[in-house]
């Protein structure tokens, strides 16, 4: 069945690799936010492909921006929007906990924690028009308290701001599920992303993390969005209100 699809950061790593894959069924529609269209060569290549694509401007850091995306992608699909993915995140600390800056924390925290709170209020209007009610946050096992415990280093400012948008997702089902909302936060693996690719440069962090990637190998982005959209997009009344990798298991919260 054909969907209408939103997804944030969609002019790179994951977000790119879902557009790229979702638009493949032509039937569905796809609108791609991108920080800097301008600059997003390779989704506008994409885009003038495939016709099924589109691309509006959206910073996530601001909520004009969320509000502006999302006047613009009612233009697009009038009769409203099936699944929303707040994929827009960054990695701006590593390290000891206190050696991160305050304007580090900050950043993070606007971007990841906020960020899918701002998609979500500005998009909810579009969602509401469907039955679908589907909406998607790209998270990291690296905001599982549970998990925190056990890993061999520091997840840093970078945890603290998925945690927080994992306790959001928490009570937004409590909240919106009644509306008939289906809610599922995502951990998408150790991906070769621009952000998966600085960690693993890092060989003080790689020799920390050991025997853990022998269990957990880097995967590329499009491994990331086949298996999400297999394990988790297509089953997402299923998986709703819960925190899942992107292979299928559930990660304890």
């Amino acid at each position: 069945m054909s969907k209408s699809y939103f997804i944030s950061g969609g002019n790179r790593g994951i977000g790119f690799a879902l557009v790229k894959l979702l638009s493949s069924e032509s039937s569905n529609i796809v609108v791609a936010g991108a920080r800097n269209v301008g600059g997003a060569t390779e989704l506008k290549k994409w885009a003038d492909l495939h016709k099924n694509v589109k691309i509006v401007s959206l910073d996530v850091s601001t909520a004009e921006s969320n509000e502006e995306a999302a006047k613009e992608t009612a233009r697009i699909l009038p009769d409203g929007l099936d699944v929303l993915v707040a994929n827009a995140g960054i990695m701006k600390s590593s390290g000891p906990l206190l050696g991160n800056s305050d304007e580090s924390f900050l950043e993070q925290f606007t971007v990841n924690t906020l960020g899918p709170i701002r998609l979500l209020r500005a998009f909810k209007s579009l969602l509401d028009r469907k039955a679908t009610k589907q909406f998607a946050v790209i998270s990291s096992v690296g905001g599982s308290l549970t998990s925190n415990l056990t890993l061999p280093f520091s997840t840093s400012g970078y945890g603290v701001s998925k945690a927080g948008i994992n306790i959001a997702m928490i009570n937004l089902n409590k909240e919106l599920g009644p509306e008939g909302y289906k809610i599922v936060v995502v951990h998408p693996g150790f991906v070769s992303t621009d952000m998966g690719n600085t960690a693993l440069n890092d060989k003080e962090l790689m020799e920390t993390l050991g025997d853990a990637l022998k269990n957990f190998p880097p995967i590329t982005p499009e491994e990331s969005a086949e298996a999400i959209s297999k394990n988790i997009l297509e089953k997402l009344p299923e998986v709703a209100g819960k925190f899942i990798s992107y292979n299928g298991s559930e990660i304890p919260w």
